[in-house]
Formats: C-alpha cells, structure tokens, sequence
C-alpha cells in the first residue's frame, strides 16, 4: 500500500519530465 502512494507521488513529481519525454519522442 504504501508502494502504491510513493509511486503516485513519484509520478506527479516527473510529470514534468515525462510530458518533456513525449514531446520528444513526438519530434
């Protein structure tokens, strides 16, 4: 369970990066 939150946490936290991720493999 507590996994789950710092996953989640993980994720809204490189939000950022990922979005940066798919806009070069867009590109």
């Amino acid at each position: 369970m507590v996994s789950v939150v710092v996953i989640e946490f993980s994720v809204m936290r490189c939000q950022p990066l990922r979005r940066a991720l798919c806009a070069i493999s867009n590109i």
